[in-house]
C-alpha cells in the first residue's frame, strides 16, 4: 500500500514541469535571452526600427533634455531656428541608436547658423507683424478686419509650418532660403503632417500658458514632432 502511494504520487515540481512540457527545475530563458527576444520582436536592427525608444522612459527623458538644449541655445532669439534644427538632429541620432554628445549638438548649431540670419530675422519680423495684425483685428479698429484676420492667420500658419519643415530637412551645407521655400510647398503635399506640426506648436503654446516653466522643455516636444513627421513621410515613400 505504501509503495503504491509513493509510485502514484506526483511531486509539485513534476506536475509543473509536465504543464510546461519540459523537465523539472529552472529551465526558462535568462534575462539576457528574454531581452534579446523582445528586441527581435520589436524589430531591432530592421528597417524602421527605433532602438532609441527601447529603454523605459528613455525617449521621454531625451525629449525633455532636448527641450532644455533648445531653450538654452535659443536665448539670443535669432538662434531659435538653428537651435531647433540641432534638437531635431540630436533626436534623430538618439532614435537611430547612434552615439551622440553635447559637442555634436553644438557643432550642428554652429553649422546651422551659417546663412540663417536672413531667414531667422525675417521670420521674426514677419511673426511680429502677424501678432500685431491679429491684435488690431481683435480690437475692431482695422477696416475689413475679418478678411485681414483670416489672411494673416493663414500666412502665420504657413510660415511656422514651413520653418519647422525646413528645420527637419536641413543638412550641413544646405541653403536656408531653399529649405524654407521647400517647406512651404510641402504644406499642401503632406497636409496630414502639416496639421500634426501645427498641433504640436499649439500644444506647446497651451502647455506654456498653463505652466510657464514648461517653456524650458517644449522645444523638445516640437523637435520630436518634426522628427515624427519626417519619418512618417519617409515610410510612405515607395
Amino acid at each position: 500500500m505504501t509503495s503504491t502511494a509513493v509510485r502514484g504520487t506526483t511531486r509539485p515540481a513534476d506536475r509543473s514541469a509536465g504543464r510546461r512540457g519540459g523537465p523539472a527545475g529552472p529551465s526558462g530563458p535568462s534575462r539576457t535571452e528574454r531581452s534579446a527576444a523582445r528586441r527581435r520582436r520589436w524589430g531591432w536592427g530592421q528597417k524602421g526600427a527605433v532602438p532609441g525608444s527601447f529603454g523605459k522612459f528613455a525617449l521621454f527623458a531625451e525629449v525633455m533634455l532636448t527641450g532644455v538644449y533648445v531653450a538654452v541655445l535659443s536665448i539670443p532669439v535669432v538662434t531659435a531656428l538653428p537651435a531647433l534644427t540641432a534638437g531635431v538632429r540630436h533626436l534623430r541620432r538618439f532614435l537611430a541608436g547612434e552615439s551622440d554628445s553635447v559637442s555634436a549638438i553644438w557643432t550642428d548649431v554652429r553649422a546651422a547658423c551659417s546663412g540663417v540670419w536672413l531667414v531667422a530675422v525675417g521670420s521674426l519680423v514677419a511673426l511680429f507683424l502677424v501678432v500685431l495684425n491679429l491684435w488690431a483685428v481683435s480690437t475692431g479698429a482695422l477696416p475689413g478686419g475679418a478678411v485681414v484676420g483670416v489672411v494673416t492667420a493663414a500666412f502665420g500658419v504657413a510660415l511656422v509650418v514651413g520653418l519647422l519643415r525646413a528645420a527637419g530637412e536641413w543638412q550641413p551645407g544646405a541653403r536656408w532660403t531653399t529649405l524654407l521655400v521647400s517647406g512651404v510647398r510641402g504644406i499642401a503635399a503632406d497636409a496630414a503632417g502639416s496639421a500634426f506640426l501645427l498641433s504640436g506648436v499649439l500644444m506647446a503654446g497651451v502647455l506654456v500658458w498653463m505652466l510657464k516653466p514648461l517653456g524650458l522643455v517644449v522645444g523638445g516636444l516640437v523637435a520630436f514632432a518634426v522628427v515624427s513627421v519626417a519619418q512618417r513621410a519617409e515610410r510612405q515613400q515607395p
